[in-house]
This record gives C-alpha cells, sequence and structure tokens, in this order.
C-alpha cells in the first residue's frame, strides 16, 4: 500500500512547516558537540525530502540517509532525490535502524504518521543502545483520537473501542496501569504516548547502562516537547543523548526554552490564519515583547499573538503561475 505521502503533500502543512525550521534553528545550539558539517541525519524523507533540504541547506549536514518502507515505489523516491549526498535505505524503520553503522554523532527523526504501536517502541530501544554522546533524537507520531467505523455507538462503546484499539498496538506492560478512557481522547492521548515513550526511552537507558562504566553512562536531556495539527493531532518529543564525561557540554548548548522544552509542559504550535497582506502589515512591527501595542486593525489579537511567536518559522506559500 503506498504511504501516506500519496495523500498529503507533507511540504505544504503550516504547522509542521514551523515545527520543521524551529527543529532546524534549535539544532545549532549542538555546537559545544561539534560542528553541525560533522553530524549525520537520519530520517524518512518520503517524495518531498522537506527536511532533508532544510537541513542540508541550513545545517550544511552531507551525510544523510532516508529510510523508505514503500519498496514498490523506489524509482518515485530515487527520483525525487534533491542531492546526491542522500542515502535511501529500503524497508521498515525496525529493519534498517540496525543495519546502519552509528559510529558519529546522528540527529535522527523518527517522523512516524502513525499512532504510537510496538515498532516504535523498539525502534526507541534500538537507537538508545546505538546512538553516540551529542546525539539527537526525535520522534513523531499521530495523535489524533481512534474514531470508530460505525455511528451511533454510546460513549462506553466508543470508549471501549478506543481501549481495545490501543491494546492492540502496545502490549499491556507498555499501558500505565493509570489510563483511563478520558486519557484517549482530544489533547490527552498525546500526553499518554509521551509518558509511554519517555518510560520506554528511560527504560532502555537504564539497561544499557548496566552494563557502562560510571563516565560513560547514558543520559538524555528533553529538548522537544511539539503538539499540533494540520488536520490530525500530532505529538513530537526529542532528546539530546550525551555520556556523564560530557555532561558540561550540555550546559553549553543553552537550547532555548522558549518553546517550553521541559517536561511536562509542551508548546502547542498554533499558526493563524492571515493573509499575505496582514503578513506583511504585522511583519513591520515585529519583534514585538507586547502584542497590545501592535496596530493590528481587523487582525484579532490572539492571531497576533500567535504570530509574533512564530514569525521568524512563519511558512511563505504562494501559487506561482509558470
Amino acid at each position: 500500500m503506498a504511504g501516506s505521502y500519496s495523500r498529503i503533500n507533507y511540504s505544504l502543512r503550516p504547522a509542521k512547516a514551523v515545527e520543521r525550521k524551529i527543529i532546524c534553528d534549535s539544532l545549532r545550539c549542538l555546537s559545544p558537540f561539534g560542528e553541525l558539517t560533522t553530524y549525520r541525519y537520519v530520517g524518512f524523507g518520503s517524495t518531498y525530502f522537506s527536511d532533508f533540504i532544510l537541513f542540508h541547506k541550513s545545517l550544511h549536514i552531507e551525510d544523510m540517509i532516508s529510510i523508505e518502507k514503500d519498496k514498490d515505489a523506489k524509482k518515485r523516491f530515487d527520483f525525487n532525490k534533491p542531492f546526491g549526498c542522500i542515502k535511501i535505505k529500503y524497508g521498515d524503520s525496525y529493519e534498517v535502524l540496525p543495519t546502519i553503522e552509528w559510529n558519529k554523532k546522528s540527529i535522527v527523526w523518527l517522523d512516524y504518521d502513525s499512532p504510537l504501536e510496538t515498532s516504535i517502541l523498539d525502534d526507541i530501544d534500538t537507537l538508545t543502545s546505538k546512538l553516540v554522546s551529542g546525539s539527537v533524537l526525535i520522534v513523531t507520531v499521530s495523535a489524533e483520537p481512534d474514531r470508530p467505523p460505525a455511528e451511533g455507538l454510546s460513549q462506553d462503546g466508543i470508549d471501549k473501542f478506543r481501549e481495545d484499539k490501543l491494546h492492540k498496538r502496545l502490549p499491556n506492560e507498555k499501558i500505565p496501569i493509570d489510563v483511563k478512557p478520558i486519557d484517549l481522547t482530544g489533547q490527552k492521548l498525546a500526553h499518554l504516548y509521551q509518558r509511554i515513550i519517555n518510560n520506554q526511552l528511560q527504560q532502555s537507558v537504564s539497561i544499557f547502562n548496566s552494563a557502562r562504566s560510571e563516565n560513560q553512562k547514558l543520559n538524555c536531556k528533553q529538548i522537544f516537547d511539539f503538539r499540533y495539527a494540520d488536520g490530525s493531532r500530532m505529538l513530537t518529543v526529542g532528546w539530546l543523548f550525551f555520556e556523564k564525561s560530557d555532561y558540561n557540554l550540555t550546559k553549553e548548548c543553552k537550547f532555548s526554552n522558549k518553546f517550553n522544552t521541559i517536561e511536562d509542559n509542551p508548546y502547542e504550535i498554533k499558526v493563524p490564519n492571515l493573509t499575505l497582506k496582514e503578513i506583511r502589515y504585522l511583519d513591520s512591527q515585529m519583534p514585538t515583547d507586547d502584542c497590545n501595542t501592535v496596530e493590528r486593525i481587523c487582525i484579532p489579537l490572539k492571531d497576533v499573538k500567535s504570530y509574533a511567536e512564530l514569525y521568524k518559522y512563519f511558512p511563505a506559500f504562494a501559487e506561482m503561475i509558470m
């Protein structure tokens, strides 16, 4: 079955575009661990390769690997590959990740379009034992609540449907025992997924550290926690991996907490719908620390506040007639 790239143009999703730019900008904080040009980037390029284009042009990373599970579309992926420095490896991520040599600092973005499931936790476990100090792991999953195929179900029926779906995707031991039906709805589902992912990460790190010396013990610091919706609700979390001996380097990185990169305080990416004329008008008054002083004419204040936070990363989409 063709991947979601055949249904969705991932290069045109505004909240995703903002997230991509924020992550790219934030990754520059890794400089204490070495030049970004020495890093490898591993991701899921799809046919658009949007993150690969951005990271190559902005961060000058040239060692790049794209994992593509749709083996039947090899010709299409090869045709759309934007740069010669991108290597495409075909197969599911759980098949490909163990075959990569993890002998250099890496930025890995496992950008899934599916809900959280066992194979994703397995990928996290695999990478925990392989990423070298100074590496970054980012995980994106769909956090859209499951919708019953049939209408007219009672609330109890909907709750049971969602609970069954969760247990079908994840083993019982991975699901917190205090999960309630409300945790499978709305924005709470993203929080539940984050808990499960963090539990897996901590468990994998603990097991990995049991065989390492004190200075080589692995630590992970959360640096990203984003929620957004371009139609479907999505969750993105990311961590910096470092050995204990490199702790001082992590302090030098100075990852900004502007976007609430601390646990239990996610940043909701809300992209306001503005016309090009409104964007140009607001740009002439940016940056600002007080949106109440902005001359906004007919633009709602809530949109001004959202734009003021994100204007540096705001996507510029326009139709061009060739």
